[in-house]
């Protein structure tokens, strides 16, 4: 019951977007909101998915990790729509100005980065490559702090003004980080000892 509740929120915001564009009501660049809330929704997740451990810890409630996959996916999900809407209505589907938009701006290098981190995990995240990747496996899903970073950098730069959103979703993220990173360093001394 959990499991169908988590992938309905998940998908509420992208199905909101959907309604939004049919009937109108995406304002007056509908493309541009399109690929910001996209691109929000994307972050959103990905926050979301290094809060649950942390939550976890905090509510004694182990089972909670389980549902970091499906999130972890819904969050790839919406950053691949995010880059498709761009690459659809801001590049026309030219990728030789892909290539010169990430050679010149270095918030569309960032971005694209994040994306190339998710779709690796995205793409090991089965039974069938946790298997095959074993002790890897752990290290490659642990490059979602990257992806978090990447992000942040991500949408830091590409505002020109009111950095009051890109500076909280920043922040949230380099405490998250923060926080993982102390976890693991706490962990080895304790495993040393």
């Amino acid at each position: 019951m959990i499991r169908l509740l988590v992938h309905i929120a998940s998908a509420t915001p992208a199905l909101l977007l959907v309604a939004g564009w049919y009937f109108n009501r995406l304002g007056v660049d509908p493309e541009k909101t399109l690929i910001w809330e996209s691109g929000i929704w994307a972050f959103n997740l990905l926050l979301l998915v290094l809060l649950i451990p942390v939550v976890a810890r905090w509510a004694n409630w182990p089972k909670l990790r389980r549902y970091r996959r499906a999130i972890g996916l819904w969050s790839f999900g919406y950053a691949s729509a995010h880059l498709a809407l761009f690459l659809a209505f801001l590049l026309g589907w030219d990728l030789v100005r892909l290539g010169e938009e990430l050679k010149e701006r270095p918030y569309v290098l960032f971005g694209f980065g994040a994306w190339m981190l998710l779709s690796a995990m995205a793409i090991t995240s089965n039974r069938f490559a946790i298997k095959l990747l074993r002790k890897k496996w752990g290290t490659l899903h642990k490059f979602v702090y990257l992806a978090v970073a990447l992000a942040g950098i991500h949408y830091v730069l590409m505002i020109r003004s009111d950095y009051a959103w890109p500076a909280t979703y920043a922040t949230i993220a380099g405490i998250l980080i923060i926080a993982r990173w102390i976890r693991g360093k706490k962990q080895k001394t304790v495993r040393t000892n």
